[in-house]
């Protein structure tokens, strides 16, 4: 099989989206696999504090809660990576991820949404990276 190019889109976004996003996907026998690579090239600010989702290249099967796996580089902005979850919750229609959530640095393993992407701000010249892996049941 062969993977299809898809572009992931931040979703919750105040204002402009200063993101650029690449993905991959394979949607075969009623599953779909992904990566999608999100890089905040400006910075973005969610609209709200549940944080970014993210828009999936298929509709998942929707009324089941699916966790993926997500991280967040901190590029040259906290010089860090954090790992993390994408969650679809039950009551979603299944086109997007509801939130991306990765560990805090500074509160043990507590999970926390993903508000704020520095992009250029505050001098970074190499801003965050977010990928999203796993597989899901399509609609």
């Amino acid at each position: 099989m062969t993977a299809t190019s898809w572009v992931p889109k931040l979703t919750n976004v105040a204002g402009v989206d200063g993101t650029s996003g690449t993905g991959k996907y394979v949607s075969a026998n009623g599953v779909c696999t992904f990566t999608a690579q999100i890089a905040a090239k400006k910075e973005t600010v969610s609209a709200s504090n549940l944080g970014f989702g993210l828009t999936l290249p298929v509709p998942a099967a929707a009324g089941v809660r699916y966790v993926f796996q997500a991280s967040l580089d901190g590029r040259d902005a906290d010089n860090g990576v954090w790992t993390g979850e994408a969650q679809i919750y039950a009551g979603s229609d299944g086109t997007q991820i509801d939130r991306l959530r990765v560990t805090s640095g500074s509160n043990g393993a507590a999970v926390l949404n993903v508000e704020h992407l520095y992009g250029d701000a505050e001098g970074a010249t190499a801003a965050e990276i977010i990928t999203v892996t796993g597989s899901y049941p399509i609609a």
